[in-house]
């Protein structure tokens, strides 16, 4: 007599749960809630030069347009590290940036650890001889390209999303474990 009561006890129980889980396999599944646009008029970028703990956490589009100050303190953040030379960083580098995070899901508060920005004809002919991965062409000469890491997402997912967004070169580099991005022809190479 035991057991049919634990049977019976068993289904007073269950029958609830089971009409609850019913009711939510009738329901149609949500659709996925829209994008959010960005801020509107407003890009934020929080750039760390990882060696030096530089910091450049600036607003660098609003109001429909670029704003020079902003830019000049990308500018000197990004600037040759072995010859201290500035160039202009392409403002559409730092939207790539930008879209990137907003892409993730990252605040555009989020810290990019900058490895390394503009490069000098010297420093980048000397990177050449020292790397075989090194461009010659590279587009960190022209203030196009940016290789940096984010602590808060992993290396190769981040260089993945950055690929397919198709708005210039991207690629992982497991042996240091960086990302570069920049604003070339579209494209994508093996790495070490």
């Amino acid at each position: 007599m035991v057991p049919a009561r634990r049977l019976i006890l068993s289904a007073c129980l269950a029958a609830p749960a089971l009409a609850l889980l019913s009711g939510c396999a009738a329901r149609p599944p949500e659709p996925p809630p829209p994008e959010l646009p960005p801020l509107p008029g407003l890009r934020r970028v929080v750039l760390v030069h990882r060696q030096s703990g530089e910091r450049a956490d600036v607003i660098y589009f609003h109001n429909g347009g670029y704003d020079p100050r902003a830019m000049e303190s990308v500018n000197l953040l990004l600037r040759d590290r072995n010859t201290g030379e500035k160039a202009p960083i392409d403002p559409a580098l730092m939207d790539f940036l930008f879209d990137l995070f907003y892409r993730t899901g990252l605040p555009p508060t989020t810290e990019v650890q900058v490895l390394s920005g503009y490069r000098s004809p010297q420093t980048n002919a000397k990177l050449v001889k020292a790397n075989s991965q090194a461009a010659r062409e590279s587009f960190h000469m022209q203030g196009k390209a940016l290789d940096f890491r984010v602590p808060a997402l992993p290396g190769p997912a981040l260089a993945e999303i950055a690929k397919t967004m198709q708005r210039g070169g991207a690629a992982f580099y497991p042996g240091t474990g960086h990302i570069h991005i920049d604003t070339g022809p579209v494209r994508t190479w093996k790495t070490r």
